[in-house]
């Protein structure tokens, strides 16, 4: 079974940028993780397609799991991380690649590369328990159904459980309040008129084009 429901108009959308080694050679000298946040207005729901801004010059996504906050936390210790969420769902995060490398270059912010309008695509959330250990969950994009990119939870650098823990040091976790992990899957580039499928383990979670 899954939800669609959202809890809350102000919840913090959290995006950690380094969990995967893909991504952390472009911070190997950063032992801890790096995240940033988007606005609520950043979320695309329900399969509706995405359409590519004017301003981004190279689209690219990364398809990530994805977690929702089910309770008030602070200083939240990692054994009982798994307490503060039930669900879990798929992430499609789109970034402009040629954005966020240059600020990167010049170690300048990257907000502008990746808080976009709907830039945190989100499936509905399921149960976590449907899936197992959250370290060994495979994930799947399909493009234009025939190139298939796929990786596994278990490349992560920091659990769940150190996400949690580490990004509620910071601030207040809340009801709502979304996580996307990071992905275990090389980012993708798009195009206008690409389909876009995404599963969770076996199950198909979205199905959207990019407009």
């Amino acid at each position: 079974m899954f939800s669609t429901k959202y809890v809350g108009l102000k919840m913090k959308i959290i995006c950690f940028y380094n969990n995967y080694p893909q991504l952390s050679t472009s911070f190997s000298e950063v032992d801890v993780p790096l995240f940033y946040m988007k606005p609520d207005t950043s979320i695309l729901t329900n399969n509706r397609p995405f359409y590519i801004p004017e301003f981004v010059e190279q689209l690219y996504c990364q398809v990530e799991l994805v977690l929702k906050i089910n309770k008030l936390g602070k200083y939240i210790q990692e054994n009982f991380a798994p307490t503060y969420f039930q669900e879990i769902a798929t992430g499609v995060n789109f970034f402009d690649k040629e954005k966020l490398n240059k600020a990167i270059e010049k170690g300048l912010p990257w907000e502008s590369s990746c808080v976009f309008e709907n830039s945190a695509a989100i499936s509905p959330f399921y149960d976590k328990e449907n899936f197992g250990p959250l370290d060994t969950i495979r994930l799947k994009l399909v493009k234009n159904n025939t190139e298939i990119f796929q990786g596994d939870t278990s490349a992560c650098i920091y659990s769940s459980e150190q996400l949690i823990s580490f990004i509620s040091q910071y601030f207040t976790m809340k009801t709502g309040d979304i996580l996307f992990l990071g992905s275990p899957i090389i980012p993708i580039s798009l195009a206008i008129n690409d389909l876009i499928e995404v599963y969770l383990g076996e199950e198909k979670t979205m199905k959207f084009r990019i407009k």
